[in-house]
């Protein structure tokens, strides 16, 4: 079934059919219209990853738009955050055609306001005119009974600015030689940022060695790396004596970090290193993120929220509403965004407020340039806490939340329950519900358990002074959650 999940539409490939993609596509144009956000004649940037299902959606969501009466910037087979900085600089919308880095028998497409992404709200909207249309005859007779177009569609001509704006920047922000003289792996698989993030690095003088370019997809998770991409990084910082090794996921809104001893630095640890390099007074981060966001006192404003981009983004809204000046965010998964503009040392960052890879890992290796430091030693600087996550896949998303309704109420019986279904020897001293349930314990522990808002699985987060302390935790309590599974 498809529905909107942590970020965008989601759905197994045969669920989107060339129909549902294409009146999805309406209902949202439908929606700027009513919102008046697009004027006649408006034009829509598109574009999508590299997935084997991506082509035929992109023409679907292509139609649609013709079909609408508007004009199509076709932006090519490029990340997320790169399609999206074009549509915001003009305040025009965008469409990405994209799954992320969920199973590539799933895909999914992320529709962006003039300058901003959907929230939640929008996508309510959007779903009630989606089922509203399905049922108009004028759109059914362009579809056979298997949901197929009738009609053959191209994809409009290639348009290569977002890519080389994109690009830009990074050239006009960070310093010059900011990677002169450092040796730079970059994992290439299936990423659509695999050569612009190979040709930025080599702009900001590193020597890049390109690793494993594949031409299937490979769907790579950044918040729970399988131990095979681990072990990888390992062998390439020896074999290529590397200062680190870069890679993002499928759409490339998400980063991988790995610093020079392979160690990799999870993505909501590099939300602190970026937002404490740019200096930001307002940082919003998802609940699952680690505590070392507060501990670190380095922040005039934080907000927590549930996870997903729209939360996140919302909060940023407000924040900057507020006065805040410097206002950024991120997630677990590392996407970092910025609603607002800010100078640093002279050179200004334009304002990016969707998920972004690039801009963490330049950030946190700008950093350990400006302490001089590898990027190990500069993890160091700040509080020692550390997630470590991983899912039950195939875990039904109703069976998460039946374990969740048993320890909803949050009182001594309840916490006991929940002590009891995840195996703690600790005692839990407090229970957040703000995103499935958020444990505290008198141990100083945290685990925090979800049921994914994109597909059947069942996510645990752990959260300690170690990562090794946190992995172990994190692998016990699925081994507890398996045996439910059965």
């Amino acid at each position: 079934m498809l529905k909107f999940g942590t970020s965008g539409l989601r759905g197994l490939v045969e669920e989107l059919t060339d129909k549902e993609c294409y009146l999805y596509t309406i209902a949202f144009l439908e929606y700027l219209q009513d919102l008046k956000l697009v004027k006649k004649n408006c034009t829509v940037s598109i574009a999508g990853d590299f997935r084997p299902s991506t082509p035929r959606i992109l023409k679907a969501c292509v139609a649609a738009i013709k079909d609408f009466g508007f004009q199509i910037d076709y932006c090519g087979i490029i990340p997320t955050p790169t399609v999206s900085f074009y549509a915001f600089q003009r305040k025009i919308p965008s469409i990405m055609v994209t799954g992320s880095h969920i199973p590539y028998d799933r895909n999914g497409i992320k529709f962006n306001l003039p300058t901003a992404e959907i929230l939640k709200k929008d996508e309510q909207i959007i779903t009630a005119k989606h089922q509203k249309i399905a049922n108009n005859e004028k759109f059914n007779q362009l579809f056979d009974k298997k949901g197929t177009l009738k009609k053959n569609i191209s994809l409009p001509k290639l348009n290569k600015k977002a890519e080389t704006e994109y690009i830009e920047r990074y050239l006009k922000f960070f310093p010059k030689n900011l990677l002169k003289g450092k040796r730079i792996v970059v994992f290439q698989h299936s990423a659509v940022i695999r050569d612009i993030m190979a040709s930025a690095l080599k702009k900001l003088g590193a020597v890049v060695i390109k690793v494993e370019r594949s031409e299937k997809f490979i769907p790579i998770d950044t918040e729970a790396i399988q131990e095979i991409y681990l072990k990888k990084a390992q062998t390439w910082v020896k074999k290529y004596k590397a200062d680190a090794i870069l890679s993002a996921d499928g759409d490339s809104d998400r980063p991988m970090l790995f610093d020079e001893t392979g160690t990799f630095i999870r993505g909501d640890f590099l939300g602190v290193i970026t937002s404490a390099y740019l200096k930001a007074d307002s940082v919003s981060a998802t609940a699952s993120c680690t505590t070392a966001l507060e501990k670190s006192k380095l922040f005039r404003k934080i907000n927590r929220t549930k996870i997903g981009s729209p939360y996140v983004v919302e909060a940023m809204q407000n924040d900057e509403k507020k006065g805040f000046r410097r206002v950024g965010s991120y997630e677990a998964n590392g996407g970092y965004l910025l609603q607002t503009n800010l100078k640093l040392n002279g050179c200004e960052l334009r304002a990016l407020p969707t998920r972004d890879s690039m801009l963490p890992i330049l950030s946190a290796l700008a950093l350990a340039k400006k302490k001089n430091l590898p990027l190990s030693k500069l993890v160091r600087l700040f509080p020692q806490r550390f997630v470590y996550s991983q899912s039950i896949k195939g875990f039904p998303t109703e069976k998460g939340q039946e374990i969740l309704k048993k320890i909803s109420a949050g009182d001594l019986t309840a916490k006991k329950t929940a002590q009891k279904i995840f195996g703690l020897v600790s005692e839990i001293e407090e229970i957040n519900f703000l995103d499935g349930a958020r444990m505290f314990l008198s141990s100083g522990e945290i685990l925090h358990v979800r049921p994914s808002g994109n597909s059947p699985e069942l996510r645990v987060y752990c959260e300690t002074g170690s990562l090794e302390k946190s992995k172990k935790m994190t692998e016990e309590v699925l081994n507890k959650l398996a045996e439910m599974k059965k």
